[in-house]
């Protein structure tokens, strides 16, 4: 069986990685380094970059480390290698598809959220828990709000609401408006699907 398309992409990415000055990545996101590696964390994971290699990996426990996969390595490698200039965060925030320069109506998570949803609705206390397990504070607002650190330096609010007699339960995730800056449109849903992926696996654990 050939491989996907996704495969195919994250195979070539290390190659592209290469290309990029690595100094500025260090300098403008203050990465911990050394010779053989950058590093950054990400969503409760402490993850590395290959210096001559391009290869991602990432760890919890400081000693084993696993190959990244494809929404989280396309993150890291869109933030480091295409993030703009000038960069800064307005704390303001808004849902993807209404982000400043996205294109009218795209829905980065559409088809995804619902099913994340209805997971939640039967256990908001468990989906609390995972959201304090990848470091997120408590906002105070409304059922359920959590600011979450995506990366030390870009949040991103989790928000969630029960279902009841009329509505179904809902489940969204609330961008930074300048995260465009940080993050291509695209890589803003492969984000998203990690993040939903992390705070499941937190509640199922």
């Amino acid at each position: 069986m050939g491989k996907t398309n996704y495969e195919l992409t994250l195979e070539r990415m290390p190659a592209e990685f290469l290309k990029y000055d690595q100094r500025r990545m260090i300098d403008g996101f203050h990465l911990e380094h050394d010779a053989a590696y950058l590093y950054l964390p990400f969503l409760a994971r402490r993850y590395r970059v290959g210096r001559q290699s391009g290869v991602i990996e990432w760890t919890e426990n400081g000693t084993d480390y696993f190959p990244g996969g494809f929404e989280d390595s396309m993150t890291v490698y869109d933030l480091l290698c295409c993030a703009k200039e000038g960069r800064s965060l307005s704390g303001r925030f808004c849902r993807a598809e209404n982000l400043p320069g996205a294109a009218y109506g795209a829905d980065p998570a559409k088809g995804m959220m619902n099913p994340f949803a209805a997971l939640c609705d039967r256990a908001p206390e468990k989906l609390a828990r995972a959201c304090r397990e990848l470091g997120g504070v408590d906002m105070g607002m409304g059922e359920l709000s959590f600011r979450l650190p995506l990366f030390d330096f870009l949040p991103v609010i989790v928000q969630f609401w029960s279902s009841d007699e009329e509505f179904p339960p809902v489940f969204k995730l609330m961008w930074d408006k300048n995260t465009l800056q940080y993050l291509k449109f695209e890589t803003v849903c492969y984000a998203a699907a990690f993040l939903t992926q992390r705070l499941r696996a937190k509640m199922e654990a």
